[in-house]
């Protein structure tokens, strides 16, 4: 078993508690072996890549690929052996371009969790207390090997957040079977 070493950023000190308390909850989806608990390093303030408006207020914003190259620098200065899980709750954005009607069209989306072997982030911006705890189960489901289902049959419906009801508040039985096999 191991400690899940998280860090928040740019985060007042009334909200640091609150986000490692999302991730306390959403441990409790997982076998009880996965991980002992949560080992918050702290806090860091990071400049934002640039400003985006949500309802009508502006918002400083990451852009993922920036980010998550900051968290492996951050985890390798840290020497941090095991996944490094950043949170947040400023909005951190993927930018593409998609051809349509002979021209390209900036598509700017939100990124809720993006969890590799090595580091992971989970941005809660704007989301509800029970959201953010799905979320934080979904992003760490990617860290143990769990991939997108097409269908709402549990946490890692590729459309969770979309307003469809998952069938089951956790894990697939063979999502829970994969996560038990990985502990043997």
């Amino acid at each position: 078993m191991q400690l899940l070493d998280v860090l928040t950023l740019n985060q007042e000190p009334q909200t640091r508690g609150e986000l490692t308390e999302t991730i306390k909850e959403a441990l409790a989806y997982f076998p009880e072996q996965m991980w002992e608990g949560v080992n918050y390093l702290g806090n860091i303030n990071i400049d934002h890549h640039l400003r985006i408006k949500s309802r009508e207020e502006l918002h400083g914003a990451f852009i993922v690929n920036g980010l998550v190259e900051k968290l492996r620098e951050l985890k390798r200065l840290l020497d941090i052996r095991e996944l490094l899980l950043a949170l947040t709750q400023d909005p951190v954005i993927i930018t593409y371009y998609h051809y349509e009607l002979n021209r390209f069209r900036r598509i700017i989306n939100l990124v809720r969790d993006y969890v590799a072997k090595d580091v992971g982030m989970i941005s809660l911006f704007e989301t509800e207390d029970e959201t953010a705890v799905r979320i934080a189960a979904h992003g760490l489901g990617h860290n143990q090997g769990l991939s997108h289902h097409q269908e709402p049959v549990g946490l890692m419906y590729v459309g969770l957040l979309d307003g469809s009801p998952i069938i089951k508040n956790g894990f697939c039985d063979d999502c829970k079977t994969k996560l038990e096999s990985t502990l043997a």
